[in-house]
């Protein structure tokens, strides 16, 4: 990923893996310290990254986000925002851009 992190996955015997939603809820509260998240299809996740914990929950968030999207679950049609108030990657405009198009 040109300019960022990307998540790496990779095994972690020692720590059993939580669930995407139990490990967001997890670090919401605070309490994430040195989780293991299963990403599904053998992928893990840890917060090894340079921001550590929040970095790890901001991923999760966007892989959540990532599968609702691919699953047709989430609604982007409402999304509106005025003018100059939210500054979006160029990358992200271009996949909430790709939501609201209908085949």
């Amino acid at each position: 990923m040109p300019g960022g992190f990307a998540m790496r996955a990779h095994t972690a015997p020692e720590t059993t893996p939580l669930g995407l939603d139990d490990a967001i809820r997890q670090l919401e509260a605070g309490e994430g310290q040195d989780i293991c998240v299963d990403l599904g299809e053998g992928r893990l996740a840890r917060a090894d990254g340079p921001r550590g914990s929040e970095g790890l929950l901001q991923r999760l968030r966007g892989h959540k986000m990532m599968l609702a999207l691919a699953s047709g679950a989430a609604d982007l049609s409402h999304f509106t925002a005025s003018p100059g108030s939210l500054t979006i990657a160029p990358g992200v405009q271009e996949i909430l851009d790709a939501t609201t198009q209908r085949d």
